[in-house]
Order: C-alpha cells, then structure tokens, then sequence
C-alpha cells in the first residue's frame, strides 16, 4: 500500500471515529434539588432516542412544546407541594424527568413571559404526562396595525 493510501486509510478511520463520539450523545446524568431526582435535555435525534429509554424510570414526564408542534427549550419549570417548591430549573431541551413521591403537585412553566400552570396527582405506581404548549412564542405579543394585512 502506497504511503498516501495509508494516509487516507488514517484519516477516514480517525474521521469515522471522532464523528461516531461527536453523534453518540448520552443522556446527561440526573441532578438533584431538595432530594428530587430529575434530568432534562432531549436536543437531536440521539437525546430523544435516550429520553424514551429511561422514561420509565421517572413518574412525571414533561413535554414542552410551542403549538406549531416544534419543541421548545429553555423554559423555567417550578414544581410546588402546597406553598413549598420542590424544584426550580430551567430546561435544557424540551423534556423534563422527574421523581417524585406519590401526592398532589403543582407544575408552573414559564415560556419568555408567559407561564402555564398545570395540577398534577403523582400516583403511587406509574407515572404521568404532561404537556405544556404555547402559542409560537416568536409570534406571541405581536401588534398586527393594518386590518388588511396578512399574519406572517
């Protein structure tokens, strides 16, 4: 084999090798906030692909979606047990895992300046959905002067 034949072998090795690490993105590692376990991400095909495997090992499963159905990320969610707050986070992608004890909950999520409020019961088996979705936050609060004129 020539030398510049071994030199395009090494390069499309090292190549294929440093774009399988770069595609192979594993879930980041659960946090904790006042004994709550939780984890957030689901950017790119391999987070998601991640995030369904280990679904069910969490009992509250939030989705955060803008309503043309794209996801959405960096939204503040507070989890709340009466007046107490459990957990403050901001998001790092549209999903957000969390472990809770069984009970009643309220979830506050806040998109730019709009927060949406759901009342949540933690069952004592299983888990739960819950899907939050605003209103193209790029569109939200846009004055539209003329009558005539087309939404963009």
């Amino acid at each position: 084999m020539s030398i510049s034949a071994k030199v395009l072998t090494a390069s499309l090795l090292f190549w294929a090798i440093a774009n399988a690490s770069v595609s192979a993105q594993p879930l980041a590692a659960p946090a904790e906030q006042n004994g709550i376990r939780y984890v957030t991400g689901g950017i790119g095909e391999d987070e998601v692909k991640a995030f369904h495997s280990v679904a069910s090992k969490y009992n509250v499963r939030i989705t955060l979606v803008a309503k043309s159905g794209h996801y959405l990320s960096d939204v503040n969610v507070r989890i709340s047990a009466g007046r107490r707050s459990l957990l403050s986070v901001r998001t790092a992608g549209p999903f957000l895992f969390v472990q809770l004890p069984a009970g009643q909950y309220e979830v506050f999520a806040r998109d730019r300046h709009v927060t949406e409020t759901r009342k949540i019961v933690v069952p004592a088996r299983g888990g739960i959905d819950v899907r939050f979705s605003w209103v193209d936050p790029d569109r939200h609060d846009v004055m539209q002067i003329c009558t005539g004129c087309r939404a963009r």
